[in-house]
């Protein structure tokens, strides 16, 4: 399969999390969100074509393409066919996706910073992210030493999070491996070119955007759009956060995870 999952599960019978991860990373990206979601999912953290352990083939690489393949993976590798949903930056567009084609499937959705919430699409012949991924590709033969050489590691993290300086080493190193590694990165880029998230979800599905109030990387208003967004949304803003909101807060990402996923639309 084009999309491939590992199985976090520390209890039967609890309802399953779908994670999904943006353009250049991967599942582990989660890694810090695990303990608090294992006691109420079952957590499936993705890896997107060409994206950590997922192979790239032949197939559709756009967002509405990505949640067929989330879906068919899903049923066909672990025999789930409902499932909450939350996802970061293009994962958080894919969520949006998979609620608007897939409702009788989709149980929430939890999108972080979502990608696809614009009236135009990109168009520009490489992505925003293009430096971070040249330096992950020549820092990952000396991760520590880069982690412990500012200026470097601001050219790579300031953009996604304002508090690169308390990012792990663990975190780092998982972040500079996927984007490197990532051999999908440039032709999903190129599928998602000129598009935007243009679906409805039904109002019986709970639905939170949450930004933070400092994103660089999809900006307020040009990328946060709320009439893109579904009507019935709830839209949050997070203070003194950017990009990737589980690095800045994981309990509180958590939080909005459980509390979307357990409310009533």
């Amino acid at each position: 399969m084009p999309v491939t999952s590992e199985v976090i599960a520390r209890a039967p019978g609890l309802p399953a999390l779908v994670l999904v991860h943006g353009l250049g990373s991967a599942g582990n990206i989660w890694k810090t969100l695990h303990a608090g979601l294992e006691t109420s999912f079952t957590i499936y953290p993705v890896d997107l074509p060409g994206h950590g352990s997922a192979p790239l083939h032949d197939e559709g690489l756009d967002p509405r393409s990505l949640a067929h393949a989330i879906v068919t993976a899903l049923e066909k590798d672990h025999g789930v066919k409902e499932f909450h949903v939350a996802g970061n930056s293009l994962g958080g567009w894919i969520a949006l996706e998979l609620a608007a084609h897939y409702p009788d499937r989709i149980k929430s959705v939890t999108a972080l910073a979502p990608a696809g919430l614009w009236h135009e699409g990109p168009t520009g012949k490489v992505p925003p992210s293009l430096l971070a991924r040249i330096l992950a590709k020549i820092s990952q033969h000396f991760l520590r030493l880069a982690y412990h050489l500012p200026p470097l590691k601001a050219m790579g993290y300031k953009k996604i999070t304002h508090l690169w300086r308390e990012l792990s080493f663990e975190s780092c190193k998982d972040s500079v491996i996927a984007m490197a590694r990532s051999v999908g990165y440039m032709p999903i880029w190129r599928a998602l070119r000129f598009q935007k998230f243009d679906a409805s979800i039904p109002e019986s599905i709970p639905v939170s955007i949450i930004f933070g109030d400092y994103d660089l990387t999809l900006p307020h208003p040009r990328a946060q759009e709320r009439e893109v967004a579904p009507r019935h949304s709830r839209w949050i803003v997070v203070d003194n956060c950017a990009h990737v909101i589980m690095w800045n807060y994981p309990k509180l990402t958590v939080d909005l995870i459980k509390k979307t996923a357990f409310s009533r639309p």
